[in-house]
């Protein structure tokens, strides 16, 4: 099982997906709520106490982040990284394997081209992945779609392994 992660201070979205040869399979998904109002110091102990319950609950083997990219505003960059750092502590402690993918790489895999919005994104997922309902919360698509890219890269290394 893999978990996906779309880091973020005020809504961190994550996704348990079970790779498949058809469809990928969604165990869970949703956004790690944490109040606004909250300290910073507050808001990443949240985050770390809530990915380490679901950690143990659903006991993936690997944690597939957003890659960090330069965002024009340094203050939101700031406080994703904050977070994205939150997701790699807690999945170094579980001894998880660690994977990041760009935006772009995600997209790739997702839509077929890099410049897919994140609607395209959305409208994907139904294709790619067995959903009892649409997807529509941003965070959570991306940690779908993260998600969806690590098993597609996985087994594309798995392939490429047993060719050799």
């Amino acid at each position: 099982m893999i978990l996906g992660i779309d880091p973020g201070t005020t809504g961190m979205g994550y996704a348990f997906l079970v790779a498949a040869p058809e469809r990928a399979l969604l165990i869970e998904c949703g956004i790690v709520d944490v109040r606004a109002s909250s300290s910073a110091a507050e808001r990443l102990l949240a985050i770390s106490k809530a990915l380490d319950e679901l950690i143990r609950r659903h006991r993936p083997f690997a944690l597939a982040v957003e890659r960090l990219y330069f965002n024009k505003n340094a203050r939101t960059a700031m406080r994703v990284s904050e977070a994205r750092g939150v997701a790699l502590l807690c999945a170094a402690r579980a001894r998880l394997e660690i994977a990041e993918y760009t935006p772009q790489e995600v997209k790739i895999s997702v839509t077929g081209h890099g410049r897919g919005d994140k609607k395209a994104v959305q409208r994907m997922l139904p294709l790619l992945v067995a959903l009892d309902a649409p997807i529509t919360q941003d965070n959570v698509a991306d940690a779908v779609a993260i998600a969806l890219t690590h098993a597609r890269r996985a087994r594309f290394a798995d392939a490429v392994a047993a060719a050799r």
